[in-house]
């Protein structure tokens, strides 16, 4: 097999890897700011500096997450 077809494998199997680790720490994110921003809580006692710091983190994720979405299509399109 050709070195160059291996190693774009190799590349699209780490970036689906890389995706899928990011999916889960998004959804653990997703269910820790629901459960800071519980809309049964005294506004005064929710924690808003943690849910703010885990939006940024799962904004931060979301955007890698769009990007290697892109590097996985053009590895895709590259290796058929």
């Amino acid at each position: 097999m050709n070195p160059e077809r291996l190693q774009l494998k190799g590349m699209l199997a780490e970036a689906k890897k890389s995706f899928r680790t990011l999916d889960t720490e998004a959804s653990g994110l997703v269910i820790l700011i629901r459960s800071l921003l519980n809309p049964y809580e005294d506004i005064t006692k929710l924690d808003v500096e943690k849910a703010l710091a885990s939006t940024k983190r799962l904004n931060d994720v979301q955007q890698e997450m769009r990007s290697l979405e892109t590097k996985i299509k053009n590895l895709e399109s590259e290796l058929e």
